[in-house]
């Protein structure tokens, strides 16, 4: 299999910007919680007043509107912060986030999480990587706009495989189904499927039930850079 191994994926997210013993003070500070796949971590327009830090595990981000459509604006794994935004402004929450397969949290009040970043002298970082989520959603953002459909199906799925972090032991192996793909992508699911199945005949995918792997990323990658 074509593909990035373990050690060359790199450390991400708000853990990549502090120093270990940082990252490390962070996840003590929470509470230990575990979540299983599909579950519902937050919900847009609830209350905020916790965030999650996120050790293991992938989450998908999504916005929708009254009428019910969905769109995914990110994904995100371990070494990210979830739930953050709200504690600058005290605003609900401005997305859902749904859990794409076991994942493992530590839960802090925003109040402890300010305490924190007081203690430690973090603000800047914290700054950083806010600012690297909405430079990421800008460009998800182009994409969908665009590139055609088997380029944005290329990127999305470049997306799970990069934000599976250095030890996750299966990043190839996305766990979205090709409806959750197709809804994610604001696609028809006909599109994902007929894209999909030319990758299969490739070699450069095989799917299951609620799941794909990326057998060749090269290939992947090439999809993704077309326009």
């Amino acid at each position: 299999m074509s593909g990035i191994s373990a050690t060359e994926r790199a450390v991400q997210g708000f853990r990549a910007l502090v120093r270990p013993e940082v990252w490390s003070a962070l996840v003590q500070a929470g509470a230990h919680r575990e979540y299983e796949p599909g579950q519902r971590l937050f919900s847009q327009g609830d209350q905020s007043g916790w965030l999650l830090v996120l050790v293991a595990g992938r989450v998908k981000v999504s916005y929708a509107e009254r009428a019910g459509d969905e769109l995914l604006l990110a994904v995100r794994g371990p070494g990210d912060l979830i739930g953050e935004f709200s504690g600058r402004d005290d605003a609900p929450r401005s997305a859902t986030i749904q859990t794409l397969e076991h994942c493992v949290a530590y839960a802090l009040p925003q109040d402890r999480f300010a305490d924190f970043l007081r203690t430690h002298r973090i603000y800047r970082e914290l700054d950083r990587y806010l600012m690297a989520k909405v430079r990421q959603s800008a460009a998800h953002t182009w994409r969908l706009a665009h590139q055609p459909t088997a380029a944005r199906l290329a990127s999305l799925l470049l997306e799970v495989l990069a934000s599976a972090g250095p030890e996750h032991p299966s990043p190839a192996r996305i766990p979205m189904s090709q409806a959750e793909l197709a809804v994610a992508l604001g696609l028809a699911r006909s599109s994902v499927a007929s894209t999909l199945a030319r990758w299969r005949r490739e070699g450069v995918v095989e799917t299951g039930r609620a799941h794909i792997v990326l057998l060749d990323v090269e290939a992947i990658e090439r999809e993704a850079a077309r326009v």
